[in-house]
């Protein structure tokens, strides 16, 4: 019997440990959306284009690896939780799928008063296949709390990201000039 309570004493603290690493699995997850027009062409011609989300997921579907996003396809950040890398994600039917091979992402010159946070954010894609852009501008960065049903509440988390971009690209395999935005909302903690 003595025996029998001590596999349950260690099974109980085994499970403790699986749920304290399981919450260690903290994720920031937001909604990112880019809005850039401008002008594809040459030296002799300029025609009107834009990258929305729509383009982007669509120029996944059209890369090399063939994805098939349905039309309700959102594009996402996810972020662990206290910093790091960002990964970029289609969440399509409720499948996630990181496309963070196609995107890259940096910054500089961070400003901060503790609420929000000032810097000159990089972001790029390309999906191999004539649909590219290589952006960066002045971003501000709104500082919070973030909530999520598995995480809880996660402080000094970034709620938003605000950005007014230029830079270069392609559309449909031709040289673009791209101005226009980046932004994330809607941050919420998820577990995984």
């Amino acid at each position: 019997m003595k025996r029998t309570a001590q596999i349950a004493v260690i099974g109980a603290l085994l499970a403790v440990g699986a749920a304290q690493s399981y919450a260690q699995n903290s994720f920031v997850v937001s909604s990112l959306n880019v809005a850039l027009s401008g002008f594809s062409g040459d030296s002799s011609s300029a025609t009107p284009v834009k990258i929305s989300n729509k383009d982007i997921i669509n120029a996944l579907n059209d890369s090399s690896s063939g994805f098939g996003f349905g039309k309700s396809a959102k594009l996402l950040v996810e972020v662990p939780a206290g910093g790091g890398s960002p990964s970029f994600i289609v969440r399509d039917a409720g499948t996630d799928t990181d496309v963070s091979d196609f995107f890259s992402t940096d910054s500089n010159g961070l400003v901060s008063n503790g609420k929000q946070q000032y810097e000159v954010l990089f972001l790029s894609f390309d999906n191999g296949a004539g649909t590219a852009f290589d952006v960066n501008g002045f971003a501000t960065e709104k500082i919070g709390t973030v909530n999520g049903k598995d995480t809880g509440k996660l402080q000094d988390e970034t709620t938003s990201i605000n950005a007014t971009v230029s830079g270069t690209g392609e559309v449909d395999s031709t040289s673009a000039i791209l101005k226009g935005t980046v932004k994330t909302s809607g941050a919420k903690g998820e577990s995984h």
